[in-house]
């Protein structure tokens, strides 16, 4: 993704500076120029945070496969015993068998190490 954007910027740049005199006037040059340098600086922060989560989110499934307690904000005691991992929503879910947990889905990143 990041190559993909990183690309489509250069090709705007391009696009810009071969573009004929007469097309665009200075200041719609300049005003093109600072949204393409806004949208870049997002883009930036909002590929860090994801980062940042998904890190997060790594270190906690890993954990949780590693035997580790979780403390979450819907339940306090997550554990391999009680629950398992589903990888396409990242939440954990009650083993069946469990009546007094049943129904109950916990979001990977509502969950921190237990200590």
């Amino acid at each position: 993704m990041q190559i993909v954007l990183f690309l489509i910027l250069i090709l705007l740049v391009a696009i810009l500076l071969v573009s004929k005199k007469e097309s665009m006037s200075k200041n719609t040059k300049i005003s093109i120029y600072l949204s393409i340098a806004f949208i870049s600086l997002v883009l930036y922060f909002y590929e860090n945070f994801m980062t940042k989560t998904n890190l997060h989110n790594r270190e906690i499934v890993n954990a949780f496969k590693q035997g580790k307690s979780l403390v979450c904000k819907e339940y306090d005691n997550v554990n391999k015993r009680e629950f398992i991992y589903v990888s396409g929503t990242q939440t954990f879910i009650p083993k069946s068998g469990i009546e007094t947990l049943e129904g109950l889905i916990v979001r990977v990143k509502t969950c921190k190490v237990k200590e």
